[in-house]
């Protein structure tokens, strides 16, 4: 089957794309990717996909990149000829639907998040309605819907009352724990300095100004890696409070280095707050890169987040709103090294069961309905 996947997004840094494409083609199909291209940066690992990028300048505003997107992706869709169509959120699934129509092929739609619950549109009603009528409109056209936590599937099949919702973990590709130091040798940190780490989008109201503000008074370093639109606002915070000594920021890692970053830290932070539905229903990647990295994990004490660390006793959970309990708890961890070992060993267990590997086959299963 050969299986036309359409994407917003940075094919370097999108590690869900990159998996289901590799399982697909493992289980005998032909993947190809049309996706924007926002630098010239070669993209590396995607040598067995046959790729079609759209070129976009980054700098320029969402209102004026997603038509434009739109209106190339949709020739392109139509180009490629394939017997499927997969589109990766809500913004890539407009041109994916009017491509499978004219040529009558079957759709997936893999909603990465909750759209229309995404923190960014909780105080823009006007926005958060439009997108709302989009996705109505264009679900009932599709074939499938996938999405990544079982809250989230539940939502999307009582809104728009699905039959059937998909549920594909954003669990990461089973690795090994690495030796090594990397994040202490990128920042001339000392050897013996205990490392907290936070990886991830920088996003609107997603939690990091309270972890920033809850390493005040610890001796460890926090690190940032990652970027996204609320960076220079936490780079201000950290200035401003005088933290530069305690906060770090690391530029996004492509997912084929990540591990080696993760590998290094001492703790794992999680600690995505409620604003939106989409981040309080969430089951981000971060968390089961933390267990494939042998870290103890601090994450917030939402349904889907809670049920996992509980049930894993990898960590323990928080609120996230609440800093001086996030402190108490960092503390906790970072001071008593027999709670820190047995959560660290409990993850690299739990990786064996949440990776990849298990998960893929609800995506191969569901293109053999489909074929």
């Amino acid at each position: 089957m050969r299986i036309c996947m359409v994407a917003f997004t940075d094919l370097n840094f999108d590690y869900r794309i990159y998996r289901e494409a590799i399982s697909l083609r493992r289980a005998g199909h032909q993947v190809v990717i049309v996706a924007s291209s926002f630098n010239s940066v070669p993209l590396k690992g995607w040598d067995d996909f046959e790729i079609y990028p759209i070129p976009l300048d980054r700098s320029r505003s969402l209102r004026r990149l997603y038509p434009l997107f739109w209106q190339r992706a949709y020739p392109l869709l139509v180009e490629t000829q394939p017997d499927a169509y997969h589109a990766h959120d809500l913004d890539s699934l407009w041109p994916a639907v009017r491509a499978a129509q004219r040529l009558d092929l079957p759709i997936v739609y893999d909603a990465h998040e909750f759209w229309t619950e995404q923190s960014s549109l909780v105080n823009r009603p006007l926005m958060r309605s439009c997108w709302r009528l989009l996705e109505q409109r264009l679900i009932r056209r599709v074939d499938r819907v996938i999405t990544v936590s079982g809250s989230i599937a539940q939502s999307l099949r009582e809104r728009y009352r699905l039959d059937e919702v998909v549920v594909l973990r954003n669990l990461p590709l089973f690795r090994h724990k690495v030796q090594g130091n990397l994040i202490r040798e990128t920042l001339d940190l000392p050897d013996d300095r205990p490392v907290v780490l936070y990886q991830g989008g920088f996003l609107t109201e997603n939690g990091l100004r309270e972890q920033i503000e809850a390493v005040a008074g610890l001796a460890a370093a926090l690190v940032l890696i990652g970027d996204g639109p609320s960076e220079q606002a936490l780079r201000n915070q950290v200035r401003a409070a005088g933290l530069e000594d305690r906060v770090y920021f690391i530029p996004r890692v492509p997912f084929y280095q990540l591990h080696n970053y993760t590998c290094s830290a001492d703790l794992g932070l999680c600690l995505i707050k409620g604003t939106g539905k989409s981040f309080y229903y969430s089951l981000p990647n971060k968390l089961f890169e933390y267990m494939m990295a042998g870290l103890p994990i601090l994450a917030s004490n939402f349904p889907e987040m809670e049920r996992i660390v509980r049930k894993t006793r990898t960590g323990t959970t928080v609120d996230p709103t609440n800093i001086a309990a996030i402190r108490e708890q960092i503390a906790a961890f970072l001071d008593n090294a027999e709670m820190r070992e047995a959560c660290a060993e409990a993850s690299l267990q739990a990786a064996r069961r949440y990776n990849w590997e298990r998960e893929s086959a609800q995506l191969t299963q569901l293109y053999e309905t489909l074929a």
